[in-house]
This record gives C-alpha cells, sequence and structure tokens, in this order.
C-alpha cells in the first residue's frame, strides 16, 4: 500500500496535540519531501530516520516519499514524530502490516543507530491521545514510567527501531513489548511520593507559559504576594503557589489538574 499513516503528538503550551503522521509512496527520483510546517529539528528527522531504517535491518524505499504532518496550519516542533514517521514509512512500504500501528499513538527519537530516546512532555500527549479514544501507546523506555500516570492506556515500550521487527509484520506479538507497572514506579512523581530516586519533576518541564513561570518565580522568590499578579496568571497557577516555594509544585499541579479532567 503507497500510503500509511500514524498517530503523533506534539505539546502546545501545557496541553497535548495530536499530529496526523501521513506517508504516501509514489514513483520518481528517489527524494523525501516533509510537509505540514515542521521546524528544523522536524526537518532533520529525515536523515534520522533514513539512518536508523537501515541500522535496524530495514529498507529505506527509493521512491518518492512525502510525509505530512496534519493539521498542517500547527508548526510542528521537536524530535517526537520520529518513531512515527519511520513507522509510516514502514507500513506503506510493506514492511509492517498497515495495521500493526492502528489506534495506537507513536511518539520518540531515533538515534542514527535505531536507538530509541527519551522525548518531553509525554504526559499532555498520551492523556490527549486517551481523550481521543487511542488506548495504546508506543514510546522509548524511558518515557514509559510518566506515561503510566495516565490510566486506562496498554503502554509499550521499545528500546530501538529493531525491536519492531520482532512484533511480526502483522504487528503481532506486542506483547514483547508490553511495559508492566512492575518495571517502574507510577507512583513516583505524585505528590507525597517519597520513595528513593524518585524523579523530581521540575516547572520547568511545562511547554510555553514563559510569562506565568517567571511571574511565579519572582513571587516566590521575594515572597511576595501572589494575587496582585492574577491578572496575568491562568487560575490553576494561582493554587500552586503556597507548593511552589517548596519547589517542583508547578509540575505536579499541571499533572493534577489533567488527570482529573
Amino acid at each position: 500500500m503507497p500510503y500509511s499513516k500514524c498517530i503523533s503528538a506534539s505539546v502546545l503550551g501545557v496541553d497535548g496535540k495530536s499530529i496526523t503522521v501521513e506517508v504516501d509512496l509514489s514513483s520518481g527520483l528517489p527524494q523525501v519531501n516533509l510537509v505540514g510546517l515542521p521546524d528544523p529539528s522536524v526537518r532533520e528527522s529525515v536523515e534520522r530516520v533514513r539512518a536508523a531504517m537501515r541500522n535496524s535491518g530495514f529498507k529505506f524505499p527509493l521512491e518518492r516519499v512525502t510525509v505530512n504532518l496534519a493539521p498542517a496550519d500547527l508548526r510542528k516542533e521537536g524530535t517526537a514524530f520520529d518513531l512515527a514517521i519511520a513507522a509510516a514509512i514502514l507500513t506503506a512500504s510493506g514492511q509492517m502490516d498497515a495495521d500493526a500501528f492502528d489506534g495506537m499513538l507513536v511518539i520518540g527519537e531515533l538515534a542514527l543507530n535505531g536507538g530509541l530516546r527519551p522525548v518531553p512532555g509525554v504526559l499532555p500527549m498520551v492523556e490527549e491521545a486517551r481523550t481521543r479514544g487511542l488506548r495504546r501507546v508506543l514510546l522509548p523506555p524511558d518515557n514509559a514510567l510518566e506515561a503510566a500516570l495516565v490510566g486506562g492506556m496498554d503502554i509499550f515500550s521499545a528500546a530501538d527501531l529493531s525491536s519492531l521487527a520482532l512484533c511480526g509484520g502483522s504487528g503481532d506479538g506486542w506483547e514483547r513489548l508490553a511495559w508492566h507497572p512492575s518495571a517502574g514506579n507510577p507512583t513516583a512523581c505524585e505528590p507525597g511520593s517519597s520513595g528513593e530516586g524518585a524523579a523530581a519533576p521540575d516547572y520547568a518541564d511545562v511547554f510555553g507559559q514563559h510569562h506565568a513561570k517567571r511571574a511565579l518565580m519572582i513571587a516566590a522568590a521575594g515572597r511576595h504576594n501572589l494575587l496582585r499578579l492574577c491578572y496575568i496568571i491562568q487560575p490553576c497557577f494561582l493554587q500552586g503557589f503556597d507548593c511552589l516555594t517548596q519547589g517542583n509544585a508547578l509540575y505536579l499541579l499541571i499533572l493534577k489538574k489533567k488527570l482529573k479532567r
């Protein structure tokens, strides 16, 4: 089938945004056209995907390859689309079954050797996928713990692109890549968690909202009354001021707010 698509995601502010990665193969000079308002890091994904596929035992098609990131009017940033682009090319070229990634969110950055690197903003991406009815997510192992905070999702983690070949051409055998809570502690990032080795979240992980974060930083540093700044800060930020002075609260507050939706 010369056409295929995968569902990926990006982060806009603190919210996830579903992105459809479409791939079309056609006759002509071998080249890759990436459209859909990609930024430089996204455009460079073509070379990462090409090298990763070759070093993982797959073949990059020697055809005219068109990759579209929809919606096309939204600027795409970051490296989270690498794995979805590779997956769409694999299914479009017949190296994997077209239904292999059906109903699955696919996110992750590819290394040139085919390895998968973690990407920021996984929590809002997975939350957005669940809102849209998706129930499966494929991502790097280092992101699995964060994705597990969103309930009702089947999480699959792959260490590298070649792991997909073990699933079979029809997408069977995903249980090989299934991530289980026993592999980590999903509560490690929750408020009140005191387990050793728990990764301390940081409100710097929140994309955008630069004015609000700077206002909170100044207010916390000078112990100012935050209510004087409320006209430029969203209500959800105001409730986290007491915890913010203790550090890392904004991330936890956003997490709590989003999971309650």
